[in-house]
C-alpha cells in the first residue's frame, strides 16, 4: 500500500501492480463508500493476464484519510489525474463502478490523450438524477432523502443496501457481509460525494470522449437504472453497451466470469 498526498497533507491509499508492462494501465475507481478491496477479483484477473493495474481508495473511504473537506466529484476526478501524474502513466484505461463512473469520466476529460479507453460499470453518469432531456434516475430530493436516512442510522442503512439493494443475482451472505464491512470503513465525510451526484451533469464531457468505451450494466440494477447506461453508451462517440442478464448493481461480483470475459475482450481491442 502506498500513499498519495492530494490536499493539505491529507493522503489517499493506492496500490500499483505490474508497472513494468508496456500495456495501458487499468485504473479501477470503486463505488460510493467502498474501497479498492471491492475490485480484488478484477485486479487479480487483470494482473494474471499481464495488465498493469492501479487501485485506490477515494477520499474518506477505505484506508485513505477520512477528514477531507472537499469530496466533490470534481475533487475525486482530480485525484485520478494526480495519481496518474505521480506514477507517470501515459496510457490508461479508466474503469469506474457506480459513483466511480462519474469520477473517471471527469478524470478522462482532464487526462485527454493519455486515455486509451473507458469502462463504466453500473456508472452513475452522465447524470444520476432527472433533468431536461434526461428522464432517467431519481430526483435531487430522492438523493437528499437517501443522505438523511444514512445520517439517521448509518449501520442499518448500509446493511440494507448490501443485503437487499445492490445484488439481484444470488450471491453468498459471505460476499454481502464483505461488502457491508467495506462500506463501514468509509467516514461520514464520504456522504457528501453521494450528495454531489444529485447535480453532476457530464453529458457534454461524454460527447467529447472519443475513445473506445465499454458500458456495462445489470438488467436488474436497482441503484443506477440500466436506462442510464444505455444513454451513456449512445452519447459516447465510441460507446458499446453490454447488458448482463440477471445482474444488479455489482455485475463484476454477481457474474464474475461473464464480466471478466467482457472486460478482457474489450481490453484486447485497445493498443497503447
Amino acid at each position: 500500500m502506498s500513499r498519495l498526498a492530494v490536499d493539505h497533507g491529507r493522503t489517499l491509499s493506492f496500490e500499483a501492480y505490474g508497472m513494468n508492462s508496456t500495456r495501458p494501465t487499468v485504473v479501477l475507481s470503486h463505488g460510493w463508500g467502498m474501497s479498492a478491496r471491492a475490485w480484488d477479483d478484477v485486479t487479480a484477473s487483470l494482473c494474471d493476464a499481464g495488465y498493469p493495474v492501479v487501485v485506490y481508495d477515494h477520499r474518506a473511504c477505505g484506508q485513505s484519510d477520512k477528514d477531507f473537506d472537499d469530496v466533490s466529484i470534481d475533487a475525486l476526478s482530480g485525484d485520478v489525474v494526480a495519481l496518474c501524474d505521480q506514477l507517470g502513466l501515459r496510457s490508461v484505461v479508466l474503469n469506474g463502478w457506480s459513483l466511480g463512473g462519474a469520477v473517471v469520466v471527469g478524470a478522462a476529460a482532464r487526462l485527454g490523450a493519455r486515455v486509451a479507453g473507458l469502462v463504466l460499470t453500473g456508472g452513475a453518469t452522465p447524470r444520476y438524477t432527472q433533468a431536461e432531456g434526461f428522464p432517467h434516475g431519481g430526483t435531487p430530493a430522492d438523493v437528499a432523502a437517501t443522505i438523511a436516512a444514512l445520517r439517521a442510522d448509518r449501520v442499518s442503512f448500509l446493511h440494507g443496501l448490501y443485503f437487499q439493494g445492490v445484488f439481484a443475482a444470488p450471491v453468498s451472505d459471505v460476499l454481502k457481509q464483505r461488502m457491508f464491512a467495506l462500506a463501514l470503513e468509509a467516514g461520514p465525510a464520504a456522504d457528501a460525494s453521494l450528495g454531489a451526484l444529485a447535480h453532476v451533469d457530464q453529458r457534454e464531457i461524454m460527447r467529447g470522449l472519443n475513445v473506445p468505451a465499454l458500458v456495462v450494466t445489470g438488467d436488474q440494477d436497482g441503484v443506477v437504472p440500466p436506462a442510464i447506461a444505455a444513454f451513456a453508451a449512445n452519447l459516447l462517440p465510441r460507446g458499446e453497451l453490454v447488458v448482463m442478464p440477471g445482474c444488479g448493481h455489482a455485475p463484476f461480483a454477481e457474474d464474475r466470469a461473464s464480466y471478466l470475459a467482457h472486460l478482457h475482450r474489450f481490453l484486447g481491442t485497445i493498443t497503447s
